[in-house]
C-alpha cells in the first residue's frame, strides 16, 4: 500500500510524461531525488500497465498489519 500522498504526486508527475516523455533532461527527475517517488520520464515508461511496487521508495510503502475499517479502493491514473 502507499499513501494517499504519495498517489497523488505521482499523478501530479503523470501529467508531465507528455512533457517530458523518456527524456530525463527535460524531465529533471526532481521527483525522483527529492521523493522518492517516480517522476516523469519513469512514469512514460508504464503508461500502459501498472507501477510496480519495487518502483516506489521504501519510505513510501505502508506496512499493514490489519485490514479493519480499509475498503478496496481503485485509483485510476488515465
Amino acid at each position: 500500500m502507499v499513501p494517499r500522498y504519495a498517489l497523488n504526486q505521482i499523478a501530479i508527475e503523470l501529467e508531465r510524461v507528455n512533457y517530458a516523455d523518456i527524456d530525463s533532461s527535460h524531465c529533471g527527475c526532481i521527483m525522483r531525488t527529492t521523493h522518492g517517488l517516480l517522476c516523469a520520464c519513469e512514469l512514460a515508461r508504464y503508461v500502459v500497465g501498472s507501477i510496480p511496487l519495487d518502483t516506489v521508495h521504501m519510505f513510501w510503502q505502508m506496512l499493514i498489519f490489519s485490514d479493519q475499517g480499509l475498503s478496496e479502493l481503485e485509483v485510476c491514473m488515465t
